[in-house]
């Protein structure tokens, strides 16, 4: 009896491992982008909210109407900035990467000014 359980404890184990070596394995390697755009209403944030997040491979969409800028997450092995950047244009705004070092630029140049 000892020994029934006792293997069923070791099958449970091994089963429980493959299955987490599994999950890790299915993960994939995310993304972030983020557009400088020329969205100016509710109405463009709404349009980006209906139709970007249905790209292949989006998993986040976030627009800040404030800075103009679209954020987005996806998948690496699914699409590109660039097919992203293109989806927005097909839309009818404009859009250009921002990277980090734009970003620190701008905002030592916003300090300088005051």
């Amino acid at each position: 009896m000892k020994f029934n359980v006792l293997i069923a404890a070791v099958t449970l184990f091994l089963l429980s491992a493959a299955n987490l070596a599994a999950q890790e394995k299915n993960k994939k390697e995310l993304s972030s982008v983020r557009f400088e755009t020329s969205i100016d209403c509710e109405g463009c944030v709404s349009t980006i909210m209906k139709n970007i997040p249905f790209e292949k491979g989006v998993k986040d969409v976030k627009c800040d109407l404030t800075t103009k800028e679209v954020t987005v997450q996806y998948q690496k092995d699914k699409t590109s900035a660039e097919n992203l950047r293109r989806s927005i244009e097909k839309l009818g705004y404009t859009a250009e990467e921002v990277t980090e070092k734009q970003k620190k630029e701008e905002g030592s140049a916003k300090g300088n000014d005051q």
